[in-house]
């Protein structure tokens, strides 16, 4: 997993550095906030899993130019319980449960252009690339069960932005995945080739197994958007600060049925160069 977010982190610093623009016209944000999630996942559980969370972070690269241009990198941890910690003995022995956890990490990027624009509003639009892996382990007391969730997507992105005050800005954004190539646990969660993939020992290996796994899907089977406001604040030419609150939801239907709703709020702070 720590080959995997380094990986991802070399391609927003590729992406970052593609194509500068004049000075003024980047901006490197870093955020931070909580975040809500309730997940049901029918591969595992017939119960809806829902826990707040202070791990959610990120950090994110716009580029305005002739072309607007957006990466943005995100984590956020979970740990779901449906009751409060129990006891358990194994061997006469005394153990406390633990909770699940599910990791999740995002990886955005947006390019396009302007539509409609006047002195105060600016609706743009354009093509997205999204990356979501979330790494899912469901604890049972002394037992346990791996599960992963892996889309890459091609969809389409709106943004809608204005001026509110001489230093107040208002963006609305809807990301709109369309066609992806998914990876999901398997129905039998561990099947044989579940334990094949695995077989290596590697986590990258491993990963790029499960990836090897997947298959093509669009809208008839995955149904995926995001939905982000930020409120911007410009303190000088070179920092800014923003509040921003972000929803993401997904529904797959196979191999069994994935619901997931996701609440975030962020705060960020901007260097502008």
């Amino acid at each position: 997993m720590k080959r995997i977010i380094f990986l991802i982190f070399f391609t927003v610093i590729a992406f970052a550095g593609f194509g500068q623009s004049p000075p003024g016209k980047n901006a490197l944000s870093f955020q931070y906030g909580p975040g809500f999630i309730a997940r049901q996942d029918l591969v595992f559980s017939p119960f809806a899993h829902n826990d707040f969370s202070l791990l959610n972070t990120g950090v994110s690269y716009t580029r305005n130019a002739k072309l607007f241009q957006k990466v943005n990198l995100r984590f956020a941890g979970f740990d779901p319980m449906l009751t409060g910690p129990y006891e358990f003995t194994v061997h006469g022995e005394l153990f406390t449960a633990y909770p699940h956890s599910f990791s999740l990490i995002d990886l955005d990027y947006r390019i396009g252009k302007g539509i409609t624009e006047s002195q105060k509003s600016v609706f743009s639009a354009g093509g997205l690339y999204s990356t979501d892996i979330q790494a899912l382990n469901y604890a049972y007391g002394s037992t346990g069960s791996f599960g992963y969730y892996s889309a890459f997507s091609l969809g389409a992105f709106g943004t809608y932005g204005r001026q509110v005050t001489e230093r107040g800005h208002l963006e609305a954004t809807l990301q709109l995945p369309l066609i992806a190539w998914l990876a999901r646990s398997p129905y039998l969660v561990n099947d044989d080739e579940f334990i094949e993939n695995i077989s290596s020992h590697s986590g990258f290996k491993t990963f790029m197994a499960f990836v090897g796994d997947g298959e093509m899907v669009t809208w008839n089977k995955m149904q995926t958007l995001d939905l982000e406001l930020i409120y911007a604040f410009s303190l000088n030419e070179r920092w800014g600060l923003s509040a921003a609150y972000q929803f993401e939801f997904i529904h797959v239907s196979r191999p069994r049925t994935l619901l997931s709703f996701r609440n975030s709020l962020y705060f960020s702070a901007h260097f502008i160069f």
